[in-house]
């Protein structure tokens, strides 16, 4: 079966796959590759570990395959300044390096005094981690090394195009998380690059598709990474757009859930959409239940260029699976998460599903969303006499739930405005409905989506059936999606959330869940078909969990107070 051979250039690893056009995919191959931090918060790689772990991570891949690969398809960490120079190459500078937040500052005020605001040109909050505050350091503290370079690349990805000699690229997701892509045009700023000294000529090109056929590989392929001559080369998104691509997809409505150490909600909206959000920068919270959240708490990344552009909104809570880890701390005595879901099962069985009663806030370091607000702190109110430790435990994992409905129903405000004013242009296609985006399963990846009892409360705060999703390989799935797409195959692909059955029965409010302990074993045949279920067929297919229609009532009735509880807490800190 034809195929393509996807590559990954991660954190700290390359990881590389062969996906066939059916959708089947052969042993994954990884190859890792080390950070070196310094002084100072600086965080750097070397361009030729990449190099390396790409052509071992290859060559894994293609081990006992005899059919040549379709094509590459190349993704990777976002946000690194990567200058191209004669010679050894420097340093990566990482996107988590902190060193320039001087530098920072300093492009904040220049470009204020020209009438420009950096935020909202670029569409997110800049900081130290800016790639063009990143610049202007580097000129100060190695002019010589500015001098030299020939071209400046945003990650691996690029670095590893222009190392195939096929130019300097930039996808358009990575470039818009550098501070120097303006968010309404899509192209450089020359604003922020002249203020960071960045001459014009040495930024790369930008794609203009979700992935684009960059060139193909030459002659000198085989000795750089052992491919052969001649392989179309697609760049894809970077990681975090190829994720959301591999996840669930890129049409506007598709959206995802993470739930980690941090968390987040990623939504596709449509170009008009986000710049409609995107006039207000700031949250201010009323308290009264009926004020809207600006998408200025959210971070938006390009999707796309052209006719159809499009963001990806991710509003990120610091703390999710980190609040959960406080909470059975601080609340069930150190419990392991396998002992706090037994809890959170008996106290389902004696008090069925629905709220807590208590409103709590998981923001036990800070809160970029639904509020930026660095010193807000982890709250849980509504104790009485009868509360148990396990009610405030629960409470917890409803308040980071309920933080996610808030990005939900923001999500939907915003799709909902789009599709009125496509629906006043009698030449735009048919936007997805509201509703329709609303009754989608919500895929939810990450840590906290092994826990079955927390994915039964995400079911009911949000309203929206819950489908865990294996997270592992998305940014490869996508990689696939965006090649395919980009050589106008015929395939069989399809996003991760989309490749389970259709598992999804309503619940009854007195069932329990039934769960199967092997996904691998096929399918459940259920006892009692009006019962909600947890089911699968492997276990890539995830699991699926519907709401209860009563306990989404409750919980939705407790949404206003709950978004009120930020503003209060804030006024209570600065009261004191």
């Amino acid at each position: 079966m034809p195929s393509l051979l996807c590559l990954d250039l991660g954190t700290s690893a390359a990881k590389a796959v062969l996906i066939a056009l059916d959708g089947t995919a052969g042993p994954q191959a990884s190859s890792g590759y080390p950070t070196r931090t310094t002084a100072g918060g600086g965080a750097e790689q070397d361009p030729r570990d990449w190099l390396r772990a790409a052509r071992a991570a290859l060559a894994g891949a293609l081990r006992g395959s005899e059919e040549r690969p379709l094509a590459l398809s190349i993704t990777g960490q976002m946000q690194d300044l990567v200058l191209l120079t004669d010679g050894d190459p420097a340093p990566a500078i990482l996107y988590s390096d902190t060193r320039a937040a001087d530098e920072a500052g300093e492009l904040r005020k220049a470009l204020h005094a020209e009438g420009v605001d950096w935020d909202d040109l670029a569409g997110n909050e800049q900081d130290a981690t800016s790639c063009a505050a990143m610049f202007l350091r580097l000129a100060r503290t190695d002019p010589g090394l500015v001098h030299r370079a020939r071209g400046i690349v945003f990650g691996p990805a690029g670095h590893l195009v222009h190392e195939l000699g096929l130019g300097a690229w930039c996808d358009v997701t990575t470039a818009s998380a550098t501070g120097l892509l303006e968010h309404r045009t899509g192209r450089w700023s020359q604003d922020v690059a002249k203020a960071a000294g960045i001459e014009g000529q040495l930024l790369p090109r930008l794609t203009a598709e979700t992935g684009q056929i960059v060139g193909r590989t030459g002659a000198d392929a085989g000795a750089l990474l052992g491919l052969p001559a001649d392989l179309p080369v697609v760049l894809a998104p970077g990681d975090a757009g190829a994720t959301t691509l591999g996840i669930v997809g890129l049409e506007p409505g598709d959206d995802y859930a993470y739930l980690g150490t941090s968390g987040w909600l990623a939504t596709v909206v449509s170009e008009d959409a986000s710049a409609s959000s995107a006039q207000d920068t700031d949250l201010r919270a009323s308290g009264q239940g009926g004020e809207e959240f600006s998408a200025g708490t959210s971070h938006r990344l390009a999707l796309g260029a052209g006719a159809s552009r499009r963001s990806l909104r991710i509003s990120a809570l610091l703390a999710a699976g980190a609040a959960a880890d406080w909470a059975r701390d601080a609340f069930l005595g150190g419990a392991a998460p396998e002992e706090a879901d037994l809890l959170l099962e008996k106290r389902e069985a004696e008090h069925g599903r629905g709220p807590t009663g208590l409103l709590a806030l998981p923001s036990i370091q800070g809160e970029r969303y639904p509020v930026r607000d660095a010193d807000l702190r982890a709250a849980v109110v509504g104790m009485d006499g009868q509360t148990r430790s396990i009610d405030l435990y629960a409470a917890v994992l409803e308040g980071v739930a309920q933080a996610i409905a808030h990005a939900i129903e923001e999500s939907q405000s915003e799709r909902e405005r789009e599709r009125e004013r496509e629906s006043e242009s009698e030449s735009a296609a048919p936007a997805r409905s509201h509703a329709a985006s609303a009754c989608r399963p919500l895929a939810v990846v990450g840590g906290g989506a092994r826990s079955e009892p927390w994915m039964r409360i995400l079911a009911d705060v949000t309203g929206r059936t819950v489908h865990t999703v294996p997270v592992a390989d998305a940014a490869l799935v996508g990689c696939a999606l965006a090649a395919a797409d980009a050589l106008g195959l015929e395939h069989h692909l399809c996003p991760l959330a989309d490749q389970a059955g259709e598992h999804i029965v309503d619940p009854a409010p007195s069932a329990g869940p039934i769960v199967d302990p092997d996904l691998s074993a096929g399918p459940i045949v259920d006892p009692d078909p009006s019962a909600a279920r947890i089911v699968g067929q492997d276990p890539s297919a995830g699991r699926i969990v519907a709401p209860d229609p009563s306990a989404v009532r409750g919980h939705s009735a407790l949404r206003p107070s709950h978004r009120a509880l930020y503003a209060a807490l804030a006024g209570l800190r600065a009261a004191r």
